[in-house]
């Protein structure tokens, strides 16, 4: 399965935790991670009995960009700027940061970022 447009487990599971403790509820997504097999998959695992066998979220690139237009640019362009410790972000604009989306992992931290600090509440 191609996985360049998905997130890597470990931001998977942040966002997932992340979520947890704020209450968001995460909605469905096209592949979530397997955690036991760390392979990716089209449907969610619904036996949910331990954490250590089900499915967690993980949004590709395309319901991040969702995410985005909700949230809006500032916000990401915050993120942008505080979690890859880069001064000035004002000057990378709507543009430069939709192109940082098409980098799951990137938009990821910065989707947990924005839900960390409290600028998500809902998704």
């Amino acid at each position: 399965m191609d996985t360049r447009h998905v997130p890597n487990l470990e931001i998977c599971q942040e966002f997932d935790t992340l979520c947890k403790e704020k209450g968001i509820v995460v909605p469905e997504t096209e592949f979530y991670w397997n955690i036991k097999n760390k392979t990716l998959t089209s449907k969610p695992y619904r036996y949910i009995h331990t954490t250590k066998y089900r499915n967690l979220p993980a949004p590709l690139v395309s319901e991040q960009g969702e995410i985005f237009n909700k949230v809006g640019a500032k916000n990401f362009i915050k993120a942008y700027g505080d979690v890859f410790n880069f001064p000035g972000t004002g000057m990378v604009g709507d543009l430069g940061v939709i192109n940082l989306m098409r980098r799951p992992n990137m938009g990821m931290k910065m989707l947990n970022y924005l839900i960390e600090t409290g600028r998500v509440t809902e998704l």
